[in-house]
């Protein structure tokens, strides 16, 4: 014979049940806006049946309340993490470039283009007869040279900067990573001690999926679970294969050696890059990355290829200077000025005097350090004239620079003005690639995160359906207990009283 109290206990674990399940519904409602949160749901099952005698079945015991369920789907998970990582390399690569192209600040009227055009047509006025001895001309002449050189000084100046910049980026990057690192191996253990007793933290692994969210758009990471040897498995996050996280354990990236940059000191700049590796030494193969340090790596140091830099168009710039300042030059020092000198060049590095210019130990003539010739400051010696015979009135030698700009040969690409276009061109393409990229991959994110979050995130309409579901279900409940507890009542304080 079943226990008097039998329904009693049936009717209360129902009630227990619907509380505990409206505990958790008010749970999802008050994190309906918490970044990560993870909507969760009541497992409960019927609780052991007991039989009954004369084989007439199994009693219903009521309901067993078994765990608190994360609605999440790990795929999906691994898709955002992805996508994400993709879209952190775009959005470096198309910040990085946009202020690429404010520097070279075209297409614009006072962009290089207008400056070169504004030089050579100096030297086609000072071609005239009638000005090949004006010293107001040949001001113009070394005025508009100038500011030739003052536009590509700046330019080159700033794509400088901008690689410092980069630099200090990337430095960011890997502390970030490094932060991240350390919050997800904390959490690790958190969890793991909380769990141990064979429950699960959820709200704990809500913050650790977050982080490693964050922790995906800056580097491309495989999360694993594997066995520590006595049958529990422990997260491990790795990056190219190597353990950045291992449980409670991190393993750091280290960007705090500088080295220098041989790009730059063949040139003779003093700049020292941040190299990125692993803290112990260990080689990190930077090539094999993705993400958004891989986006700041390949802006601060891709040269060319797949992978153009800011340094690729240092590169370019440095070469366009050196060229036009040999062809200018050439020309210049055969020519002869007012006063009869010749040999003078017209550009030198760092503006020192043609004399100094000469010696060995002069440096190459590049972006950074293209400037008018120290001699020029008596205007007397810019050559305007071909020969010596021909002085005073000649400008013919003037004619020849002038006529420079239209000389296709100069360059790969054509006259110098076409290898701006070109340049500027390639950085345009390169440019509206990354946006284009940049774009398509938040619209992609977006769209698995929102599938995410379809199966994750809290819906205030579902979850309201749910209070008033699991209200009934209460009520209900508290009704089969009080109408229990009224024939307990009936038992111990009327049954067996009657003829008293």
């Amino acid at each position: 014979m079943r226990s008097t109290f039998l329904g009693f206990n049936t009717a209360t674990s129902g009630l227990f049940a619907s509380q505990r399940a409206l505990d958790i519904t008010g749970h999802n409602l008050a994190n309906v806006n918490t970044a990560g949160y993870t909507r969760q749901r009541l497992i409960q099952t019927q609780s052991t049946p007991m039989p009954l005698s004369g084989r007439q079945g199994m009693l219903g015991t009521g309901v067993d309340t078994v765990a608190i369920q994360q609605l999440r789907n790990e795929f999906l998970d691994y898709r955002y993490r992805g996508e994400v990582n993709s879209l952190g390399y775009w959005e470096a690569k198309s910040d990085g470039l946009y202020f690429l192209e404010a520097i070279m600040n075209e297409p614009s009227e006072t962009g290089i283009n207008t400056i070169i055009k504004e030089f050579f047509d100096s030297f086609q006025q000072l071609s005239k007869p009638e000005n090949a001895n004006s010293l107001a001309t040949r001001r113009l002449v070394r005025e508009n040279a100038s500011a030739f050189t003052s536009s590509i000084n700046s330019m080159y100046s700033q794509m400088e900067n901008l690689v410092r910049g980069l630099n200090n980026d990337v430095v960011d990057a890997v502390n970030s990573i490094n932060g991240y690192a350390e919050q997800i191996a904390q959490l690790n253990e958190q969890i793991s001690r909380y769990e141990i007793g064979g429950s699960t933290a959820n709200d704990l692994r809500d913050r650790r999926n977050l982080l490693i969210d964050e922790l995906s758009k800056l580097v491309n990471i495989e999360v694993l679970e594997v066995s520590d040897g006595n049958g529990n498995n422990k997260m491990a996050i790795q990056i190219n294969g190597n353990p950045l996280v291992h449980h409670d354990r991190v393993k750091k990236l280290d960007a705090g050696t500088k080295e220098k940059s041989e790009f730059f000191d063949e040139m003779g700049v003093d700049l020292e890059i941040n190299v990125v590796r692993w803290a112990d030494g260990t080689i990190l193969n930077t090539s094999a990355l993705k993400g958004e340090l891989k986006g700041l790596l390949d802006l601060r140091d891709g040269q060319g290829g797949a992978t153009k830099g800011v340094p690729y168009y240092i590169e370019r710039l440095n070469h366009f200077a050196q060229v036009l300042a040999e062809e200018v030059n050439k020309l210049h020092s055969s020519g002869f000025g007012l006063n009869e000198t010749t040999g003078i060049m017209f550009f030198t590095a760092n503006g020192v005097s043609t004399e100094e210019a000469l010696k060995d130990t002069s440096p190459k003539i590049n972006a950074k350090n293209i400037a008018v010739a120290l001699d020029l400051e008596d205007l007397n010696k810019i050559a305007a004239a071909s020969e010596l015979d021909l002085l005073p009135g000649d400008g013919s030698n003037a004619l020849k620079l002038a006529e420079l700009r239209n000389n296709g040969s100069m360059f790969k690409e054509g006259k110098a003005e076409d290898f701006m276009t070109a340049l500027i061109a390639n950085l345009g393409v390169d440019s509206l690639e990354a946006q284009r990229n940049a774009v398509n991959q938040f619209l992609l994110t977006e769209m698995v995160d929102t599938e995410r979050q379809r199966i994750s995130g809290v819906s205030t309409e579902e979850e309201l359906t749910n209070m008033i579901r699991f209200q009934h279900a209460y009520n209900a409940s508290a009704r089969m207990v009080t109408t229990f507890d009224e024939m307990l009542d009936v038992i111990i304080n009327k049954l067996g009283i009657v003829g008293r």
